[in-house]
């Protein structure tokens, strides 16, 4: 039986994609890239959690109008949480925590898994992976080698995450481990971690940090010195992310035929199955 709780965080505005829809709705296969990640892992939490934007009330209404028509099952794991939005994925993520709060009450999952918006898994494995493994600590953060990350996480000989450094802005490393934008965490202990950071940063309706965001991956260097860290550990099952269009277009070529052949099968069986159940 499902235990632990999936939050997909998908409030950011998006700008660097220069689309209409969140990112979370552009379709990487024949639907949605949300929509291929919820038939391959929703089945595999409890309840799942969508982060949403006000700003995208009208497209996420849309989306979710479409999944309960098309995948009702699915739908039914599902809860919207609509929040005002903008301020980073750590701001993303702190409040809708706490709207899973306001609107679940105690019926909440400690275990808890956290995922972009806007990334894709090629590997239903990733979650597998992720919950099968021993949560030690604060949390788990699979990570894979590359050179010159874009956010680097840095260890120390038991790896416990110190710190994450961001190439944007400035802290950079030839090679490094790279985060893969999904993250199992206790909840209190990153509610509580996101909090105080959002105390420390937050002046003048924003945060003082550089970009005036506050970001999920602050919150590893404050759970390190809180004495809770949490744990990186190498997957096998690399995701795939995107923020761009080219980027978009680099994932549907690395994509094989058979995962879209294979998604695309599931897709129509879901459907068939669907009426066949209304009839």
């Amino acid at each position: 039986m499902a235990t632990a709780d999936l939050y997909i965080v998908a409030a950011g505005n998006g700008s660097r994609m220069n689309a209409k829809l969140p990112k979370a709705l552009v379709p990487i296969t024949d639907e949605p890239c949300l929509t291929s990640n919820l038939q391959q892992i929703g089945e595999k939490f409890r309840r799942v959690f969508i982060v949403t934007n006000v700003r995208a009330s009208e497209a996420w209404q849309e989306y979710f109008a479409a999944l309960d028509a098309n995948y009702p099952e699915l739908a039914n794991r599902i809860v919207n949480l609509p929040i005002e939005s903008g301020l980073g994925d750590g701001h993303a993520t702190l409040h809708g925590l706490r709207a899973a709060e306001a609107a679940e009450g105690g019926a909440l999952a400690e275990d808890i898994i956290v995922a972009w918006g806007d990334v894709f898994f090629k590997h239903a494995e990733t979650i597998d992976e992720l919950l099968m493994a021993c949560l030690a600590g604060s949390g788990l953060l699979p990570a894979v080698h590359e050179d010159n990350p874009y956010v680097a996480l840095l260890v120390n000989e038991h790896m416990q995450c110190v710190s994450a450094d961001f190439a944007k802005y400035g802290e950079s490393h030839n090679a490094g481990l790279h985060d893969q934008s999904v993250f199992r965490f206790r909840r209190h202990r990153l509610m509580t971690s996101l909090g105080e950071i959002h105390n420390a940063l937050w002046k003048g309706r924003r945060y003082i940090t550089p970009g005036g965001e506050l970001s999920l991956l602050y919150s590893f260097h404050q759970l390190f010195n809180s004495g809770n860290p949490a744990y990186v550990y190498e997957t096998r099952y690399p995701t795939l992310s995107f923020n761009t269009v080219d980027e978009v277009a680099s994932i549907q070529r690395e994509i094989s035929t058979q995962w879209k052949n294979r998604s695309h099968a599931r897709s129509s069986e879901t459907r068939t199955t669907s009426r066949l159940s209304v009839t």
